[in-house]
């Protein structure tokens, strides 16, 4: 343990011996920020952060897809998964979603790059349409209240256009064509109308880390958030 905090010290010398973007980056940045929101009672975009049971980053979660037969798709990993679920790393880290689960939601995280434009077997199938619908098929046939948020610099949702990709209009043809992919297939065609309901009751957003670092505003861990930021800004090359 005491060298793996040696070699992160060497992000702040001359003698690099760690790319900072190991440290510096979406996934440390959304895990700081979730962590303080707990910690300091917050709600930030409906989320009342003092009242999650559970919270995990980079778990699995299943999607309507992935034991099919044809055009298959693997498990999406979650960036930040918030609400009422268990999971275990020690077995293959899957997100199981509570059966009395009142609340249940993914968090995006981006630095610079856009959503994921599709998947293999379905190249116009994005990244936030793809989570939405894993989020959707695994809280089905309940009336859960459920979400997707992506989180990024203010300049990175600008200029990737994240809001468009955030547009129930957008989002749920997507999902409604990759199910037309399996039509013939009636184990996942069944599980379309329920999902489908599930995508369009789904509230959807998007918050800059700016925005979310400044909900901390007067509390102790404020300029700490600051500074991660900016480090993350400086090694990730993002223009604030």
């Amino acid at each position: 343990m005491k060298a793996i905090f040696e070699l992160i010290s060497t992000l702040q010398g001359d003698a690099h011996r760690l790319n900072p973007t190991e440290i510096y980056n979406e996934g440390w940045m959304t895990r700081l920020l979730v962590y303080h929101s707990v910690e300091e009672k917050l709600t930030v975009k409906d989320i009342a952060f003092g009242e999650l049971s559970n919270w995990t980053s980079e778990g699995l979660i299943s999607s309507p897809f992935v034991f099919a037969d044809k055009y298959r798709e693997g498990y999406t990993h979650a960036d930040m998964a918030l609400g009422d679920f268990s999971i275990n790393f020690e077995q293959r880290g899957e997100i199981i979603v509570n059966d009395d689960a009142k609340l249940f939601g993914i968090i995006e995280a981006k630095m610079g790059s856009p959503l994921s434009k599709g998947t293999t077997n379905a190249p116009n199938y994005n990244q936030a349409s793809r989570n939405i619908a894993c989020i959707a098929y695994n809280t089905r046939d309940t009336n859960i209240n459920s979400f997707f948020g992506v989180v990024a610099p203010l300049s990175t949702l600008d200029k990737h256009e994240v809001a468009e990709k955030l547009k129930s209009s957008f989002y749920a043809r997507q999902i409604e064509d990759r199910y037309d992919m399996y039509e013939e297939e009636n184990a996942i065609w069944e599980s379309k109308g329920e999902v489908y309901w599930r995508v369009l009751a789904m509230q959807t957003f998007m918050i800059s880390y700016e925005e979310w670092i400044e909900a901390f505003d007067g509390k102790e861990c404020h300029n700490e958030l600051n500074e991660f930021y900016s480090q993350c800004l400086k090694w990730n090359r993002i223009k604030a």
